[in-house]
């Protein structure tokens, strides 16, 4: 098997960052640490792939943003917007522009279709990559997996789940059963869960810390293919079934997007907030819950913050800076309102 640029760096005594930065001739080392790794290149016969070499001289100041396909638009989202919006400010700041890269529906066709951004890390369109709702055992992975081998300056955003690159993260694993549990400290024990189709296998560790932890919990999964909001037929029918007849008391809400229609299905139900039905929410912007009547008890998960901070990291991998933490958590914050009863 061919010699890594992790090879190089370890067989030297020095970053993998340092080795980019000697190859690149992008900064000033020292003496011995660029003595150190020309001896290494030499012992591995090390020859640098199209991304160790050139890519930082011939820079594009663009950076590619990449949303896997999902149904309807990604500005749908609360999530995402926040996101670019934090994304866009660092950037910005630095000098570089933000390029959107999405998937049409004939991608999710296509089995082993590969992921629009390969052709723009191809083609050096971009200078890297900020990656979003990546799933596992998908194409898109596979082809992240292989930009990640190359040493290609790259963020993505989620639950770490590979040893190399760099991720950011805001725990949903962690805030989706603190949800729960803070109903059931309010003597909820039938609890309906609203979750994005793209969670759905993220969610069964959450499901499995319910059923250890809080086994008297019943609870119920209402699944939407949208990160936007469901139209209210849906809600009304979901509402009608499990709280009218099989007698839910709570629901938590993966966005704020969907609030307002819920609020409009419990009144058309003659459901009453909080005293038919209690409800809590992620909210990924500041102040949202607030705007509702009754106002709604949330999760505040700080998206902006997780742009701002991933785009930050993927300046250090671009201009060779050296990182020294591969994964960056953000804490999210209960925030409690006028949406949740206790049911003692």
């Amino acid at each position: 098997m061919a010699a890594s640029i992790h090879d190089v760096a370890k067989r030297a005594g020095v970053s993998i960052a340092t080795v980019s930065r000697i190859i690149n001739s992008s900064a000033t080392v020292s003496d011995n640490k660029a003595a150190a790794v020309r001896e290494a290149m030499e012992y591995f016969n090390y020859e640098p792939n199209q991304f160790g070499r050139g890519l930082v001289k011939q820079t594009s100041h663009m950076i590619g943003v990449y949303f896997p396909h999902s149904t309807g638009s990604i500005f749908d989202s609360d999530y995402n917007l926040e996101l670019l919006k934090g994304m866009e400010q660092v950037l910005s700041r630095h000098n570089y522009s933000l390029v959107l890269i999405s998937e049409n529906d004939e991608y999710e066709k296509k089995k082993m279709a590969k992921p629009k951004f390969l052709e723009y890390v191809s083609q050096k369109r971009v200078d890297g990559l900020l990656i979003s709702g990546l799933t596992q055992k998908s194409s898109a992975e596979e082809a992240f997996k292989q930009l990640l081998e190359e040493e290609y300056p790259m963020i993505y955003i989620g639950k770490r789940f590979h040893k190399k690159g760099y991720n950011v993260y805001a725990q949903y694993e962690v805030y989706m059963y603190k949800m729960v549990e803070t109903l059931y400290q309010k003597n909820h024990r039938d609890i309906l869960i609203h979750i994005w189709y793209m969670h759905k296998e993220l969610f069964k560790n959450v499901a499995d810390r319910i059923r250890e932890h809080m086994p008297e919990v019943r609870i119920q999964l209402i699944i939407s293919d949208s990160t936007g909001a469901s139209d209210r037929k849906y809600w009304v029918e979901n509402l009608k079934k499990y709280v009218q007849e099989e007698k839910y008391t709570a629901v938590c809400i993966s966005g704020m997007e969907s609030i307002g229609i819920l609020l409009s299905a419990s009144a058309e139900l003659e459901l009453h907030i909080p005293d038919d039905l209690s409800v809590i929410a992620v909210e990924h912007k500041k102040g949202q819950g607030q705007r509702s009547y009754p106002a709604i008890d949330a999760f505040y998960v700080p998206v902006f913050e997780m742009g701002a901070g991933a785009a930050d990291l993927l300046i250090g991998c671009v201009e060779g800076q050296e990182i020294s933490d591969h994964s960056m958590e953000f804490e999210t914050v209960y925030i409690e309102r006028e949406s949740i009863k206790d049911r003692n």
